[in-house]
C-alpha cells in the first residue's frame, strides 16, 4: 500500500513535468533529466511502521558506467541488519539488485531540480527545514476513502525529505489505523539553504572583497588573489559551491571576459545578489574553478 501511494505521488510530479518539458538541469556536473548523485553521497532515513522503528541508509559507491551507479543499501530494524547491493540507472530512475534484472522505481530521489504542474492542487510548494537549512520543497497530498498521505520532495535536489501515511485496514475483522512515517535524517547532498531562498535574502559582502575584485578587474592583482576572495565568501556561507562542482587549486586561470562583469559589480552597476549568483553559475559550469 505504501509503495503504491508513493508511486501515485511520484507520477503526479513526473507526468506534470513531462507536460512541461520534464526536469531542468541541476546547477552542477549532472546531465539534464537525470538523478544527480555522485560516488560518496549518502542518504539516511528514519522509518516507523506502527510501533516498529528502523533506519535505512543508501551509500552511493562507484560508477558502473556513465549511466549507472552502485548503491549499498543498509537497513537496521530491531538490531536485525539487512544489506543489499543495488544498481541505479541515473537516466531512467530505476534500480535493481546486482544479481537480478527486475527493476523498480528508486523513490528516494527524482531527477532534479523538479518541475511540476502549478495548476495541480495536490502539489504545493512549501518552505521546510532540514538540519538547520531552509529548503524549498514540493508537498504532494493524496486522500482516498481509507488512506491519507503527505510526501515532501526537495525541489532542487529531488530528494525525498519526508512522508507520512495513515490507512485504515481490517485485521481479523477489526478496522485499525496504521501509521507509516519515513523521514530523511542525514545526507551530504543538502548542505545549505535552497538557492531560491538565498536569492530572496539580501547578500552582504565585505568592502575589502569588492576592493579586491576591482583591483583584479583592472589587472592590478593576480587571479589567485581574486579566487582567495571567492573562497572567503564560500567559507562564510555568502556563496555556495554547487554539489558536484569540480574544484582545483588557486592557480587555475580565469577567462579575461569575466573581469568586465566583475568590474561592473565593483562599480555598483550590478547588485551583490546578482554578482553572487553569476559567480556561482560560473563555478557550476566549470568556468571558474576554486578549491573546496
Amino acid at each position: 500500500m505504501k509503495t503504491i501511494i508513493i508511486l501515485f505521488a511520484v507520477c503526479a510530479i513526473f507526468f506534470a513535468s513531462e507536460a512541461n518539458n520534464a526536469f531542468s538541469q541541476q546547477a552542477n556536473t549532472c546531465q539534464e533529466h537525470t538523478i544527480c548523485v555522485h560516488p560518496g553521497d549518502t542518504l539516511t532515513y528514519s522509518m516507523t511502521l506502527r510501533d516498529v522503528n528502523s533506519t535505512e541508509n543508501y551509500n552511493f559507491k562507484n560508477m558502473v558506467d556513465s549511466d549507472n551507479i552502485q548503491v549499498l543499501q543498509n537497513q537496521d530494524e530491531s538490531n536485525v541488519k539487512q544489506n543489499a547491493t543495488l544498481i541505479l540507472d541515473l537516466k531512467t530512475g530505476f534500480i535493481h539488485t546486482q544479481n537480478s534484472t527486475d527493476q523498480r522505481p528508486f523513490l528516494q530521489i527524482l531527477p532534479s531540480p523538479v518541475d511540476y504542474n502549478k495548476s495541480d492542487t495536490s502539489i504545493l510548494p512549501i518552505t521546510t527545514e532540514f538540519n538547520g537549512h531552509k529548503r524549498t520543497a514540493l508537498a504532494v497530498f493524496h486522500s482516498s476513502e481509507n488512506t491519507t498521505s503527505k510526501i515532501e520532495y526537495d525541489l532542487e535536489t529531488g530528494i525525498l525529505l519526508d512522508e507520512h501515511f495513515s490507512s485504515i485496514i481490517t485485521i481479523r475483522g477489526n478496522p485499525q489505523i496504521v501509521n507509516v512515517a519515513d523521514r530523511l535524517t542525514d545526507t551530504n547532498i543538502i548542505n545549505s539553504d535552497s538557492q531560491s531562498i538565498m536569492n530572496q535574502s539580501s547578500t552582504s559582502i565585505p568592502k575589502w572583497v569588492k576592493t579586491t575584485a576591482k583591483s583584479w578587474s583592472t589587472g592590478d592583482i593576480q587571479d589567485s588573489e581574486f579566487i582567495g576572495a571567492i573562497q572567503y565568501l564560500i567559507s562564510k556561507g555568502v556563496m555556495h559551491v554547487p554539489h558536484g562542482a569540480q574544484g582545483t587549486n588557486s592557480s587555475q586561470s580565469i577567462p579575461t571576459w569575466i573581469k568586465h562583469s566583475t568590474g561592473m559589480w565593483s562599480n555598483d552597476q550590478i547588485t551583490d545578489n546578482e554578482f553572487v549568483q553569476s559567480i556561482q553559475w560560473l563555478i557550476s559550469k566549470g568556468i571558474i574553478q576554486v578549491g573546496n
